[in-house]
């Protein structure tokens, strides 16, 4: 998958078939990534980090948002691919086998 269509389709590399239409609607893209964001300190999933990181770079990219949001999603796109590591050695340490 290109990494512009992976922008587009945030969950399609999770092997989701259907999910909110960002194309049409891209406050639904903002909605569910403040809805990930709340849950992750909770959980530290790095399957949650990637999503918010997918999200973000999805929301960086659109030019419908306002530029002050896509700027800022864009500067958090590698924070939270970092997470998304640190997720890892999280949850191997934590709970070694515990599915991601």
């Amino acid at each position: 998958m290109t990494p512009e269509r992976r922008a587009a389709e945030p969950l399609a590399h999770t092997g989701c078939a259907e999910g909110p239409d960002y194309g049409h609607s891209p406050d639904l893209a903002l909605a569910a990534v403040l809805q990930l964001l709340s849950r992750f300190p909770a959980r530290r999933s790095p399957a949650v980090a990637r999503a918010i990181a997918a999200h973000l770079a999805l929301i960086g990219g659109d030019t419908r948002m306002p530029e002050s949001v896509r700027e800022c999603a864009a500067r958090l796109v590698s924070d939270w691919r970092a997470y998304e590591v640190l997720g890892e050695s999280w949850s191997a340490a934590e709970c070694p086998g515990h599915l991601q």
